[in-house]
């Protein structure tokens, strides 16, 4: 009988034991290796990626400072930890605004342009104005339209198909005559107020070209103070009787025809006369002959209440009404006619209170009609009379004195 081999369970074991520690200790270690080599890896590459961070700058913090204002995050409990530190010493936290202060305010781009790249300008642009028309300054030889005639153009041609251009260079309008009526469309308030704008007038828009198409300059005549339309108290613009604030002064008794006259120290007044004066400027005209520019000859002036004259003398504001007509039109030439008699010393001086020899607005227009006495009591130079004649007749005698300009009236 033969022998019986046994087979024990532990001795089995105990080898199966061993197997297992082998196989799990080599599977560890070749683990291990993988993790210290992708590790490896994983940390050389964050290095990498990591290079030249603000938080590698000495100073630089990756946390940037609270603005004025703001308390740290919401909800955050913790308390904030100190960043005093022993003197000489700095924390890595510091960042280039704790070292320089919080700056007043926030940084916002701007958008480059010329002055951007290259400063500002050392002064600002500013547009020329606009530069007006020169005044006429040339040899005024004119002929007086007809009132009767310029209220038609089909007349006007007529007329200007007569004027003799070897004689003549200009033609005058008259579009405000001795009572104050003004006789084109104007926009002056007052002129309607008063009743002063004719029912018969001028058409300047067709009239001021058509002269200019005969080759002659054309010009315009007004009366100024002689205005016995235009001057009441309720318009503010007439003397007024012994002051009284009321009562419009006329140059003589109602029964006898007494007339109101514009007072040239109302600014009223003035206004008035420049508004025409501007008109006629922008209408093309380029010479404006200013008659009545006077007080008026009358036997009440003790009576005749000037209002505040702040000092200035009844000549000079005769003159400053001019002025102001010229500054208020820069492209008309304003030419005062004055009445021939008071160049002579004492007659009608109450007129312009002085000769007109005393006025110094230049270039100016002696009425002497067919009389030519009254140039020798001139003394202004004779180049810039421009004398008002009755005719034409008078104009080689007018050249035998030099005098090379005139206004046929």
């Amino acid at each position: 009988m033969g022998r019986k081999i046994r087979h024990y369970a532990s001795g089995y074991q105990i080898r199966r034991k061993k197997q297992k520690r082998l196989v799990g200790g080599a599977l560890f270690a070749l683990l291990l290796a993988a993790l210290v080599f992708v590790g490896y890896i994983g940390a050389k590459t964050v290095s990498e990626l990591t290079a030249g961070d603000p938080g590698d700058v000495p100073g630089v913090s990756e946390t940037l400072p609270l603005l004025d204002g703001e308390t740290g995050p919401p909800d955050s409990g913790a308390e904030p930890e100190s960043s005093a530190l022993p003197d000489g010493e700095s924390s890595e936290a510091d960042s280039l605004y704790s070292q320089y202060g919080v700056p007043a305010e926030t940084y916002t781009p701007v958008k480059e342009d010329l002055f951007t790249l290259y400063g500002e300008p050392s002064a600002s642009y500013t547009p020329l104005p606009d530069v007006p028309a020169p005044a006429d300054d040339g040899e005024l030889k004119a002929v007086t339209m007809p009132l009767e005639t310029a209220l038609s153009v089909s007349a006007a041609r007529e007329f200007l198909d007569g004027v003799d251009t070897g004689l003549y260079n200009a033609v005058v309008l008259p579009v405000k005559d001795e009572n104050g009526i003004l006789y084109y469309d104007t926009g002056v308030s007052l002129a309607y107020t008063c009743g002063a704008v004719s029912g018969s007038r001028m058409d300047l828009g067709t009239l001021v070209p058509l002269i200019e198409s005969y080759g002659l300059k054309p010009a315009a005549s007004i009366y100024s103070l002689q205005d016995h339309t235009a001057a009441h108290a309720r318009y503010e613009t007439s003397y007024l009787w012994t002051d009284d604030g009321v009562t419009t002064w006329l140059d003589a008794k109602p029964v006898n025809g007494g007339q109101p006259w514009l007072n040239p120290y109302r600014q009223a007044t003035v206004n008035y006369l420049t508004a025409i004066a501007a008109e006629l400027d922008a209408a093309g005209f380029v010479d404006l002959v200013v008659y009545g520019n006077q007080y008026p000859d009358s036997t009440l002036q003790q009576k005749m209440g000037l209002g505040e004259t702040g000092g200035v003398s009844k000549a000079d504001q005769l003159e400053a009404v001019l002025q102001a007509m010229q500054d208020a039109a820069p492209g008309l030439r304003v030419v005062p006619a004055y009445q021939g008699g008071c160049y002579t010393e004492g007659v009608n001086s109450q007129v312009y209170t002085v000769t007109p020899n005393a006025f110094s607005i230049t270039p100016s227009a002696p009425v002497i009609g067919d009389d030519l006495s009254v140039l020798d009591r001139v003394t202004a130079d004779v180049s810039t009379l421009m004398p008002v004649i009755g005719s034409a007749e008078l104009v080689p005698a007018l050249e035998e004195r030099g005098i090379s300009s005139y206004i046929v009236r």
